[in-house]
């Protein structure tokens, strides 16, 4: 009886019928592959009526040569788009094997860049903020004094994002969901003028009801609440009308590229952020969700290992530019929000280093894929440890080899990966990358307990990145994200002690693993379009 009730909860549910529609769609353009190819020749030469079969067999002739002139124009548009050879070669083979079904796949998601209108609007918001975070030239000094060798890192986010570099900001590492969400949830009880939230998923359990009992009392007594998510990431998870719910509370809530079953790029470019911003006196970002597994109320795949941090001072402003640019994006609107990047009353904490939070999205935003520059700026940095945490493990070439080459240079690189994977066929891709690190001397971990869903990474004891960048093409190509570099803050001996403390119950991977049988077949396969995963 419990499982008819669960085939009748999923033949009503939104995911099924999603899934439904976009298999139906998948199906027709497939159809017209095998149409136009086969039975189309099979019925002209069926034909005996001469000028029907001319009429026909002319036709099909132009219809074939517009295919054909589809195709090779395609084919040209995929070779001569600036982009990486590991975008192109799973395109081309694709088109070699299916050319129709092939070109309508990558007229529709090839372009792993912003829509125009995105981008106009993206545009207009920066060009509204980039005014509040240019530095003084005695600003600009002090960061190569006290910056050294990370001035790197910290110049390039900031040449690419147009945000901030910030000094003397308190940073909370919290190593687990179980020390987040009553921070969380006190730090809303506090909120006084305003709350911002963004999260890629919101699922409706304990941590869901407790944040929304606040809101609800906080929206009463008047504060500026503004709330978005992804409406992919959330599409089983809560109601389809939430939005409307939160707005008829007095939320100013809206679903991040809404969807419909229809087959679009679009729903590749998800918002797979997580910011909160409480009236200019805190913010968090990380990589966890506002779902009970982030918070082991409930066992999904063994623990859920995440983390976040808090950060009190001026970095703050990053947070709320990167928060206001997708809710612009999914409002669809154009807002200058000058009365939330004016605030200048910052408090300052002495004898703690930089942090600079920052927003990743398709294609960089600026044609640079900000994220894995980002990793391969830190790995170059180390000298003399990395530790690397990471759910899924599909990197591009030139971060695969970042991490090689800082083990070839004799830096001590861990890297840890999930005991129990949340999407096999993806972790088995995963486990086809490891031979190649472990080869030049990457140590590699396996979290016995569960689940690890961190993105972490710390260079040398001192230069760390907390956030939501995945080691795989959807976060460092597709997804909007974000997250926060820190240097020398105080926090960062809690967070090489947390990389420690896994490693102390992680099984390390022997020196010669490597996929066997059927498992390294279907992988190298599969790793030919790794890049469209």
């Amino acid at each position: 009886m419990k499982k008819f009730k669960r085939y009748v909860r999923l033949f009503f549910s939104r995911t099924f019928w999603v899934l439904l529609f976009l298999l139906i769609e998948l199906l027709f353009i497939l159809g017209l592959q095998i149409f136009f190819r086969y039975i189309f020749d099979f019925y002209i030469s069926k034909i005996e009526n001469y000028n029907i079969h001319f009429i026909v067999s002319s036709a099909y002739l132009v219809t074939k040569i517009i295919v054909l002139v589809i195709e090779v124009l395609v084919y040209f548009k995929m070779v001569n788009k600036t982009g990486d050879p590991e975008f192109k070669i799973p395109w081309i083979t694709t088109l070699l094997l299916l050319p129709i079904f092939a070109s309508i796949m990558y007229l529709i998601f090839a372009n792993h860049g912003l829509r125009k209108k995105d981008q106009k609007i993206v545009d207009a918001t920066r060009g509204m903020y980039d005014k509040y975070f240019i530095p003084t030239e005695a600003e600009e000094k002090q960061f190569e004094n006290d910056l050294g060798n990370a001035i790197g890192t910290f110049n390039y986010l900031n040449s690419v994002t147009h945000l901030g570099i910030h000094k003397n900001n308190k940073v909370t590492y919290y190593k687990n969901g179980e020390a987040f969400f009553p921070a969380f949830l006190e730090g809303l009880k506090k909120a006084k003028e305003f709350i911002f939230i963004e999260f890629f998923i919101i699922d409706d359990g304990i941590e869901w009801v407790n944040t929304l009992k606040i809101l609800k009392e906080k929206a009463k007594e008047g504060l500026d609440i503004r709330l978005i998510y992804d409406d992919m990431g959330c599409v089983s998870t809560i109601s389809e009308d939430t939005d409307v719910m939160l707005r008829n509370l007095g939320i100013k809530c809206y679903k991040f590229h809404p969807f419909k079953p229809l087959l679009s790029g679009i729903y590749n470019n998800r918002d797979h952020r997580k910011i909160v911003v409480i009236d200019h006196q805190m913010g968090f970002t990380g990589g966890i969700n506002l779902a009970d597994e982030y918070a082991n109320e409930i066992t999904r795949f063994g623990y859920w290992k995440d983390t976040m941090v808090k950060i009190e001072g001026s970095g703050i402003q990053n947070l709320i530019a990167t928060f206001l640019q997708n809710y612009n994006l999914a409002s669809g609107e154009i807002d200058p929000h000058e009365e939330f990047l004016q605030y200048d009353k910052y408090e300052t904490y002495e004898n703690e280093g930089y942090v600079m939070p920052f927003g990743d999205g398709p294609g960089g935003i600026d044609d640079a894929l900000i994220g894995e520059q980002n990793y391969i700026n830190i790995l170059n940095y180390a000298k003399k440890s990395v530790y690397i945490s990471t759910p899924y493990l599909i990197p591009t070439y030139q971060l695969t080899d970042a991490i090689r080459r800082a083990a070839l240079r004799k830096v001590d690189v861990h890297l840890i990966l999930p005991g129990i994977p949340d999407k096999k066929m993806v972790y088995k891709v995963a486990l086809a990358n490891c031979k190649f690190l472990l080869d030049a001397g990457v140590k590699i971990h396996i979290y016995k307990p569960g689940f690890n869903h961190m993105k972490s990474m710390i260079a040398d004891g001192e230069l760390a990145f907390v956030g939501t960048v995945n080691l795989d093409f959807r976060s460092l190509v597709h997804h909007f994200e974000c997250g926060t570099i820190l240097y020398k803050n105080q926090c960062m001996k809690e967070i090489e002690d947390d990389f420690k403390e896994m490693i102390s119950v992680c099984e390390d991977m022997p020196l010669d693993f490597r996929l066997r049988g059927l498992n390294r077949f279907f992988c190298a396969i599969i790793r030919v379009f790794s890049s469209l995963l």
